[in-house]
Order: C-alpha cells, then structure tokens, then sequence
C-alpha cells in the first residue's frame, strides 16, 4: 500500500463528502456535522446535486465540480451509485477514499462482483481505499483535528491508535474510552478490507510518533504470513493489543457474514499472536483493562510485584491472580519492613502483601507506597484501597499518584466498589494512573505489560533453510497424484520425510505373510509389524501392531493371527510394514493441518496412543525460526517428561527442534499437503536424535481437468 495514499486518508488537507446531507440522522449529516464540530483544519467540500449548501457551507453536484484540489472522499451515497462517484474521483485526481457504503462483498454475490469493480476503479486511478462498509478515520493531531466518521462522540487526544472492522464496536470503544479518560491518535474503521488492512496500519502506525499503542478488533488477518512479519517488527517497538473473535464454530460463521471473509481456526489465530508478541484480549472489557495500563504506566523491569492495601480479603484475591498470570510477590528488604514498623499502625501486616487494616491514616498510606516503590527487590505495585467513611478518597488518589510520580516503576490501582466515574478514579486516571473496579484486573493488566516486556526482549532466533532432496520429494507427491491417491502409502510418507532430513524408523514394506522373513532380516531384529490398507489409520485400536518381535517363527505366526483377525473383522490389508524396533525415549507427535485462512499450522505435543485426550499440544505458523520452534516444545505442560523426571535421562530436544523445523520447510514448500500426523515420533536420550515411527500424511485432491 502506497504511504503517500494513506497520508491522504489520514492528513488531507481538503476532504470531499460525496453524499452530505442536511438531514440530521443521515450519515452524510454526522460526518460533515463532525468535521466541523471537532474543527477540522483543511477545506471540505460537500457533494449534493439537490442542495446548494449543506451546514451553510457551499454544495457541488459532484466531485468534478469543486474547483480546487481534493486529497479525500468519503463515500457515503448508496451501493448501486457509489461505482459511479468513485470513477469521479480517480478523474478528479482524489488519492484518497473512505467507502462508508455498506451492499459490497459481505452481502454475497452480487456484492462481491460489485467490490471487485470498485478495486478495479482504485487500482485504474490509484487511489487507496478505505472499506467499504466502514465508519471512517479520525486523527486527532491538532495540525489535522480531523472525525471523518459518524460517531456521536468525539475522541479524547491520546497516544492510542485502533483498528477496527466492527464500525459499531468502534463508537462503543471511542465512547467508552473517553470515560475512562483514554485518548486517540489515530482510529481506522477497516470494514472489508477490500484494499487496506491491518497490516498496512501496522507498518503505517509503527512509525508514527503519535502512536504509542495500537488496538486492533479484528475478525480476519487477511494475509496471515504478512501480520506475523510485520505486528513482529512493530511489537519490538510498541505494544499492541487485539481482541479476534470467531472464537466458536457460530462465531466464524458469524464474522463471514459480518465482512465477507473467513476468520480461520482459533487455534492457529493463537500461535500468530504467540510468535508476534501481539497480547490477546479475550474481550472488549480486556481490552480497556490492558489499554489503560499501556497507555499511562511504563512497563516493569521484571516480574516482582508489591501490593499495598487497608484491606485483606482483596489483597489476598490479587495475590492469587498475579501468581496465577506468572507474577510473583516481591520479598521486601529487611531495611523496608524496619522502616514501615517505626510508623505502621500495630494491627497492621508488613509482610508483602501489606496490610495497613482500616485503621491506617491517610499518610501511613502514602509512606506504604513510598516504601515499597523506593526498594529495589519491587519492579511494580498494586495499591488497592476500600474507601471507608471517614477518608475522602480523592485524597488517598492523589497521594498514590503523587507518589507514583516520585518513582519510575509502573503502579495500578483497584478502588474496591468504585465506578468509573467515581471521584477517586477520575483522579487517579487524570494523573496517569490506571484504577480498576476489582484486583483481578488490575494484576491481569499488570501481568498483560510484564509479558509484553518479556516478549519486547527475547531472542527471536533466525530462520535455517535444509538441503532436501527435491527429486525424491517431487517423484513422491507426482505418483499419487497420477495415481489419484490422496493419502501416502507407509513408504511414501517415509521417502517424503526423509528427503527433508526427518529421521524415521528403518522401514520395509512386504506384501505377503511370506515376505516377512527376509524383510526382518534385512532391517534386523527385534522388529515391529503393522498390517497396511486405507482403513487402518489407528492401528492400535485394531490390534493391528506386533512389538518387539525377536524371531522368525513369532513374526509368521504373529502376523497370520493378525490377518486372520482382521479379515474376520471385515479390514482389508494391502501387506505389512516390517520396522527397527525403537525404544528408550519418550513419544511425541509432530503435525500439521492446513487452515484455509492461515495456511498450513504446525501442532507439536505429548504423543501416543493419548494425545487426543490429554490435549497437551502447542500451536505454530510457518516460517518458523529456531526459537520459534524450541518457544512451541517448552511450552506443552509436559515439557518436564523431556527435561528428565525421576531419574530418566534427559531427551533430545535439539534433535527435536530440528525436526520441527524441517517439517515447516515442507509444509511450506508444497501447498499439496493438507494433513501430517507423525505420531509418535520417539524422542532419544540426548544426543541420540528421535525416531519418527508412524507417518500419516494427506493430500489434496487433484483440480479436476477442464
């Protein structure tokens, strides 16, 4: 997306509202109405063949008509005439659009041949667009002072921009920020993202000076890969915030028809927001929760928390919240506790978390939060106060933010019982402190900025390309294409992997019960045997595997008794694979599914016969850097099981990590593959690699020849 387009959207120095009405209620009305009202410093140009002038300012029958030069449009005349005064325009010369006409994709068919066209006439003419079936743009810089949207209230001046595709979400969030004292640099409402998307305020938003946070409602990525790459060069240097819903089957289906485009899995929404650093909300009421600490508190230097309060009970609920997000409770110095001992009232609890009980005045307050900012064992507090009688709490506000201002270290606060707009938290958050109706929020904000300072200093590792043997590869995937075969055969899946250097189980195929012997011979003893045919893909609950079979005469009749059992069972068998024998480590599964928004996604996770029971699984989107893919191990609970428990040895996590990676080469490299489960893979001692013994991997199917 060009900038200089976007810089039209965002900084025009004349605006055209093609539609402006003189009837207050109609969209055309509310956004001249507010491009006046909140004193926009450029020229505007209303458009209305049917009136001479609209808010006393002169009318033109269209866009062609204005005399001077016009840097933004904002679309707002009806679907079936919006084509029309697009094309006028690209001739006018406008960079520039806001389609706040709704009747475009998200309708269907006719809608979406109707976009197609509007793209073509903004690629034609050049111009950027905006929407369509949005709300529109503000952007408060007092060189601008620009609301080219039809919200009913106007935006507090701010250091946060937001993204929005919900229009209606958007006004919720611009009205609720403004009473939580939150303001705006810039704000987007995206609509179908036909042309700019999130990706492209992304890259705009994370060089502007004005922006310091970033909110973003989204309901679709658009282009997955690109998001990743670019929210993980912005998230080194501003933090951003997102609330993705489709999070239920109903809810995905509901955002298709809310934009026109598939929100993707939820699982895999997670892994892009795991490896870019971008902190979910898991609702709007989060989102203002985290918004409001980024926005007015610095972020912790580590994870050491103290919590100052004239109460217990809610002491107790935020120290059980922060140790639950990760955080734990700073150990004050000896020197702290002596020091608060000399004044503390005798009732009172100096071991963190502090209780003054209700008998601590006012200033025992204030020299608490001194106390506890000022020792170096505390990267941050919490100060929770429940107002009694006889303190007027305004005055316990202002010497926490007094206080708080004295000291580099991030503070929040929880005014028990008290809403928005009572006294104590309209001076908190006036004077830069975050103030939060219950504990639990407070810590999870708190906890939200010590991730997000964690993520800001990792190490995000670099990006390996292997060798692979690409004729193998090619050879593999063209016979069961030519063969119209979706699903690898057992020596398939094994030449396949082993082309990409994934390490698996000796391996041979024998046809017949007869076979056997020799093919044992030749991988050498003890053996595994497993029976083959498209309807065993879980062998072991056919009973369709030998283990550790240690001779000729066991491996015949094992094998016989398990034909026989099977035929009876109605299970046809094509031959069997005769495999080495692996034991001494720990199984895993290595896999991939291809989501049709995101692409392929990548699933690690304790393997087995149980792994779709205990669900212990993480989630990754290729490409996939060296950490990427050691961050996806150690995040399963189960790590410990390979680090080595009760004695045992610890596994090959190296080995393991290098796997993963040469499976998101693959994944990669051809878009034919739509599942593998390499399950289990066994995981050896250290410095002794793995073992992928069980391959299943589908493809998709041949297009059908025209």
């Amino acid at each position: 997306m060009s900038r200089s387009g976007l810089d039209a959207i965002f900084s025009p120095s004349s605006i055209a509202i093609v539609g402006a009405s003189r009837h207050r209620g109609k969209i055309g009305y509310e956004i001249l109405h507010n491009l006046i009202l909140n004193e926009f410093q450029g020229t505007v140009y209303p458009v209305n063949p049917k009136a001479t002038s609209v808010h006393g300012i002169r009318a033109y029958p269209n866009v062609l008509e204005i005399p001077g030069p016009v840097d933004l449009a904002v679309i707002t005349v009806p679907a079936e005439v919006a084509l029309q005064s697009v094309e006028d325009c690209g001739k006018k010369g406008v960079k520039g659009l806001i389609v706040i006409t709704a009747g475009f994709r998200e309708i269907g068919d006719v809608g979406t041949d109707r976009e197609a066209r509007l793209l073509a006439v903004c690629a034609q003419y050049d111009m950027t667009m905006i929407g369509p079936n949005c709300m529109g743009v503000i952007n408060t810089h007092p060189d601008i002072r620009m609301d080219a949207t039809f919200a009913p209230t106007p935006p507090l001046p701010g250091g946060i921009s937001l993204a929005t595709q919900s229009g209606a979400l958007g006004i919720a969030i611009l009205d609720h920020a403004k009473s939580l004292g939150v303001g705006f640099a810039k704000f987007c409402s995206l609509g179908n993202k036909a042309q700019v998307s999130l990706n492209d305020l992304l890259q705009v938003w994370h060089e502007d000076p004005d922006t310091k946070l970033i909110l973003a409602y989204i309901e679709n990525f658009g282009n997955p890969q690109n998001f990743v790459r670019i929210a993980r060069e912005t998230t080194k240097d501003k933090p951003v915030i997102a609330v993705k819903s489709g999070r239920s089957e109903a809810g995905s289906r509901a955002a298709v028809s809310h934009t026109g485009s598939l929100g993707g899995s939820d699982l895999a929404a997670e892994a892009v927001f795991s490896q870019t650093g971008v902190l979910r909300a898991n609702s709007i009421e989060e989102l203002f929760d985290l918004a409001m600490a980024f926005a007015l508190q610095p972020v912790p230097r580590g994870d050491r928390v103290a919590v100052v309060s004239d109460a217990g009970g809610p002491a107790i609920m935020c120290v059980d919240e922060l140790v639950a997000q990760g955080l734990r409770l700073a150990e004050l110095s000896p020197a702290t506790r002596a020091e608060m001992k000399k004044w503390a009232p005798p009732e009172a609890s100096l071991q963190n978390p502090i209780d003054l009980t209700p008998q601590g005045s006012l200033d025992d307050y204030r020299r608490a939060m001194d106390a506890v900012l000022a020792d170096g064992s505390v990267d941050a507090a919490i100060a929770i106060y429940v107002p009694p009688v006889r303190v007027d709490e305004v005055e316990v506000a202002r010497a926490i933010w007094e206080i708080t201002r004295k000291h580099s270290k991030p503070v929040l606060c929880n005014f028990l019982g008290r809403a928005q707009d009572s006294a104590g938290f309209v001076e908190l958050v006036t004077h830069g402190v975050p103030s939060y109706s219950y504990p639990e929020s407070a810590a999870r904000a708190l906890a939200a900025m010590h991730r997000y300072a964690r993520y800001r200093d990792r190490d995000e590792g670099d990006l390996r390309t292997f060798p692979v043997d690409r004729g193998i590869a090619e050879s593999v995937l063209t016979r069961s294409r030519a063969e119209n075969r979706t699903l690898l055969r057992a020596e398939e899946a094994n030449r396949l992997l082993e082309a990409y250097g994934i390490r698996t189980a000796k391996t041979r195929l024998a046809p017949t019960v007869e076979d056997l012997p020799a093919t044992a011979a030749e991988i050498g003893y003890p053996v595994v045997v497993k029976a083959v045919g498209p309807a065993l893909v879980h062998k072991s609950e056919l009973q369709a595997v030998l283990l550790d079979v240690r001779g000729k005469e066991d491996l015949v009749e094992g094998a016989s008794r398990m034909a026989r059992r099977l035929r009876d069972r109605g299970v046809a068998i094509e031959g069997f694979l005769v495999q080495e024998f692996v034991t001494g480590g720990t199984e895993v599964i290595l896999g991939m599914t291809r989501d049709k928004v995101y692409g392929p996604c990548l699933v690690f996770g304790l393997g087995g016969i149980y792994v779709e029971y205990l669900k212990d699984v993480a989630f990754g989107l290729p490409p996939l850097t060296d950490r990427d893919a050691m961050r996806m191990i150690e995040s399963i609970r189960t790590f410990p099981l390979l680090q080595g428990v009760r004695g045992e040895p610890p596994r090959d996590v190296k080995a393991l990590q290098d796997a993963l990676l040469r499976l998101a080469q693959l994944v990669s490299d051809s878009d034919r593959i739509q599942e593998i489960d390499l399950n289990p893979v066994i995981v050896l001692p250290e410095g002794k690699g793995y073992r992928a013994v069980d391959a299943r991997i589908v493809l998709a199917p041949a297009p059908p020849r025209v």
